[in-house]
């Protein structure tokens, strides 16, 4: 049998271990090979990319290896130490051997490795490569296994068997081709197309177009010129961290532990902005060993009684009154917890009343709650609403920024609210089986996309907290210009025209796209994913809503318990998986690695898959 894993990213690293387990179990040879044009890791985690690009998970919470809390059918499992375990026990003798190009900055991040902190994206990558040759130490004696650094650009269906093309031309039949292509760029928009042609039409405009920040051609930008970065989220934190310490600038602390920045005087002037015209909210620091948040109310079992009660429907709004609660009881618990405040109540007492309420925030206030502590959505959601136009954004931004530093040094379990927007992590499982459960049509199904996704974003995937200090440090050096909401940019002579809601306006030469491709099948620039829909093997997520209108949500449908493909009539494609970030919109919350010890959705995914193509 001929396996082709499609990516060599940590999805298809587990699928690998699966994959060899099963094979143990039977005499029949197989071939697995992992194609990648990125080293092992794959493109997000490229071991060879700027180390100045930090994760958003702690190293304790990553893993490639399976763990007792995924059930699996294969005979053995090859159990390992996760990230944080390999880093202090494998780690620096693996990497000395290695000619890795971060070589050194990868001995430098061990040696201060912290199983609550952040290291780089490309140190995630060294362990994937180790995981990859540790596995090939274990290989079963009827398995070949290998690696080629190559991109597939087509895969034919020939019966029950596959074609599959690659960059060099030539070609090979395949009888299972699983597809774990990460996050793929896709073809400019109207407006992103006429940026670029601006630029290549005028030498002194600069345009760089969505892109992973690792590839960007940020040299390009002159020294001390201005240049907008469209864009705050993730993405922007590494784009930020490129022009300033990627310049040779330094970050320090004064006496009272606040960042500054030393600049180098190579750095360009950023204006960043974007429609909200705020960044993600900061993680708090960890204090999660293992396990994370145990919902009160949010719970599979009261998600499914309301269904029930509903013949069998559950809005989108009934849907997140039940979370908006679980998020502020939880807010309240950590608020109350604060022994410098003598609170007029009994803590007992006002926790069982919040329990029994259907309105928390109006249950506090009636305990004596001051307004400062009310968890206020609005002000959580939109705090830009309630800034004058005669106050400075960069005065609003400053103070904003230092609320939620302070907030989240109290840690992802403590803080009343880095605690509380941290559970949403902890409880994608339950989101996972309000979506699987058929409790939505198409249209609360819209509204949950519309609504749900962006809320989630802005509170629980942000960035650790260093990199909003540093965005504080930069506002105070006078580098960074944060603009106000309703970001928009036009073209006028030969220059970009930057404006936001609050009557800003700049001219400037340069113009980055700080975020990734929008997803969708229907404008993938991959060459694989877009011949595979063309030949009707791969199809878009289509919805009808109530009124018999359409909309589409960009992912690629499969069987979300086997991860096989479903083509274009509707049925599974046997032999072709395609799981993650190109299903995403379809599946929910794709942009993920596998976390140990919590029944993590990826593991699971690489057991089904495996114990798919076995059974």
């Amino acid at each position: 049998m001929k396996i082709v894993l499609v990516g060599a990213g940590p999805r298809n690293l587990t699928l690998l271990e699966r994959l060899m387990s099963y094979a143990k179990g039977i005499t029949e040879p197989v071939d697995i090979t992992l194609y990648d044009n990125f080293p092992i890791g794959g493109r997000v985690w490229n071991p060879d990319q700027d180390p100045t690009f930090l994760m958003n998970t702690v190293t304790r919470q990553l893993t490639l290896f399976p763990d007792p809390s995924v059930p699996n059918h294969a005979a053995t499992a090859t159990y390992g130490p996760n990230f944080y375990e390999w880093a202090i026990t494998y780690g620096k003798e693996y990497v000395q051997r290695r000619q890795f190009i971060n070589k050194e900055h990868f001995l430098d991040e061990i040696s201060r490795i912290n199983p609550n902190r952040f290291t780089s994206r490309a140190l995630f990558g060294a362990y994937g490569q180790w995981f990859y040759e540790r596995l090939g130490t274990q290989v079963p004696g009827n398995v070949i296994l290998s690696y080629e650094r190559k991109q597939v650009i087509d895969v034919k269906q020939q019966e029950t068997q596959y074609t599959v093309v690659l960059d060099d031309d030539t070609s090979f039949i395949a009888d299972k081709v699983i597809l774990a292509t990460g996050m793929t760029d896709s073809i400019l928009s109207s407006e992103q197309q006429a940026f670029s042609e601006a630029a290549t039409a005028n030498q002194n405009m600069l345009y760089i177009q969505p892109t992973h920040p690792a590839e960007a051609k940020l040299d390009d930008i002159p020294a001390r010129q201005k240049v907008v970065l469209r864009g705050l989220g993730l993405s922007f934190f590494d784009y930020l961290a490129k022009l300033t310490i990627g310049r040779g600038g330094r970050f320090a602390r004064d006496n009272n532990s606040i960042l500054y920045y030393l600049p180098s005087g190579k750095e360009p002037h950023i204006i960043a902005g974007s429609r909200r015209g705020l960044p993600l909210h900061a993680r708090g620091i960890n204090q999660k060993v293992k396990a994370g948040y145990k919902p009160t109310f949010f719970t599979n079992k009261n998600l499914d009684k309301l269904a029930a009660e509903n013949n069998g429907q559950l809005s989108y709004d009934a849907f997140f009154k039940l979370l908006q609660k679980e998020l502020e009881y939880k807010h309240y618990r950590n608020t109350i917890n604060d022994f410098g405040i003598t609170w007029p109540f009994n803590a007992d007492h006002f926790m069982d009343a919040l329990a029994e309420s259907d309105d928390l925030n109006t249950t506090a206030r009636q305990f004596g709650v001051a307004e400062e502590y009310i968890m206020d959505w609005q002000r959580i959601l939109n705090p830009v609403a309630d800034v004058p136009d005669e106050v400075e954004y960069s005065d609003f931004m400053m103070n904003y920024l230092t609320w939620d530093i302070n907030d989240a040094y109290k840690g992802n379990d403590d803080a009343p609210y880095a605690g509380s927007f941290d559970m949403l992590r902890d409880i994608r499982s339950i989101i996972r089986h309000y979506l699987d459960a058929g409790y939505l049509n198409a249209d609360e199904y819209e509204k949950f996309l519309q609504h749900f996704n962006p809320f989630n974003s802005l509170i629980s995937v942000g960035p650790p907290i260093l990199r909003i200090e540093q965005m504080r440090a930069l506002i105070e050096a006078g580098l960074l210009t944060v603009a106000g909401p309703g970001l928009k940019v036009d073209i006028q002579d030969t220059h970009y025209v930057v404006t936001d809601s609050r009557h800003n306006r700049w001219t400037v030469d340069n113009l980055v796209e700080a975020h990734l491709s929008a997803l969708s099948l229907t404008n993938t620039n991959n060459p694989l994913l877009a011949n595979l829909r063309d030949h009707g093997l791969l199809s878009e997520a289509t919805y009808t809503r109530s009124n018999g209108t359409t909309y589409s949500v960009g992912g690629t449908r499969m069987n979300k318990d086997t991860l096989a493909a479903i083509d274009t009539h509707d049925q599974e494609v046997p032999g072709l998986f395609i799981w993650g970030v190109p299903t995403e919109g379809w599946s929910w919350f794709t942009t993920f690695s596998p976390r140990p010890n919590i029944s993590d959705k990826n593991l699971i995914d690489a057991e089904n898959i495996a114990h798919t193509i076995f059974d």
